[in-house]
């Protein structure tokens, strides 16, 4: 059960990470769709599979060149899905940041 939890935080706070963003953006940016419970799991499922082989970039991963190609991340989730994700993953609840951030100051910690 904690481990669901610490999933759906994971979704809500990505989520909210990336809308504040949006916010804070000049002009209308390229909507990307809401991250879901299935993405975030298959993004962390990505990442760690990714420690097994190590390349020089994270775009080498989903290279089709037939030397380098790794099926498994291009079948799993796409590039142009993972950076965002990997972008705007978010652990903690973000007014809970703000405030804690807000006492250390106040009290010079």
């Amino acid at each position: 059960m904690f481990f669901t939890e610490i999933f759906h935080l994971l979704v809500e706070q990505t989520n909210v990470h990336y809308q504040q963003h949006l916010d804070r953006q000049a002009r209308p940016s390229h909507r990307l769709l809401d991250m879901m419970l299935p993405d975030i799991m298959t993004f962390i499922a990505l990442a760690l599979q990714m420690g097994h082989e190590l390349k020089d970039t994270l775009h080498d991963y989903w290279l089709k060149l037939r030397q380098l190609y790794t099926p498994f991340n291009g079948e799993t989730m796409t590039c142009d899905r993972f950076l965002p994700i990997l972008c705007f993953l978010h652990f903690a609840e973000i007014h809970r940041d703000l405030t804690k951030a807000k006492n250390m100051t106040e009290y010079g910690n």
